[in-house]
């Protein structure tokens, strides 16, 4: 199964062991309200699977209650875990897409011509770029733009 990222736990927040998780995902809203299953990944790699009991967003930071952690300190053994869905959960509305399924896509250039493939998407606060790999093994960045 592959999972996508939605953020990642900050810190505990309440009482009642909130997560406060810093949000890496379009259409958050969407996947808190639609999705079921939820899954925190630690930092040795284990997977916990949570069910969403409330959230509330505010900018960039999102307050998430679930129903396995009930206080403070069950919250803080999550702190910089990864909060992500299972990639056949998530939520894309018409025309839009997962930055996910352009790694592996290959570059063209005007007359058709294979520049590369996708490796990574990376998101900058100026824009969207996409990493490419050549097939020499080289890398090169291309501004991801209409």
């Amino acid at each position: 199964m592959e999972f996508l990222t939605l953020g990642f736990v900050h810190s505990s927040h309440g009482l009642d062991g909130t997560l406060k998780v810093i949000s890496t995902s379009h259409f958050a809203r969407e996947r808190y309200k639609n999705v079921k299953k939820f899954y925190l990944l630690d930092k040795e790699n284990k997977r916990t699977n949570l069910s969403l009991i409330s959230f509330k967003i505010q900018g960039e930071m999102h307050y998430l209650k679930f129903k396995e952690i009930a206080n403070p300190e069950d919250a803080k053994k999550y702190k910089g875990s990864e909060l992500q869905i299972a990639k056949s959960d998530a939520v894309v509305p018409e025309g839009y897409y997962l930055f996910a399924d352009l790694v592996g896509c290959s570059v063209l250039d005007d007359k058709g011509v294979e520049l590369g493939v996708v490796s990574k998407v990376e998101e900058y606060p100026a824009q969207t770029t996409l990493r490419v790999q050549k097939k020499d093994g080289k890398l090169f960045l291309v501004p991801f733009i209409d």
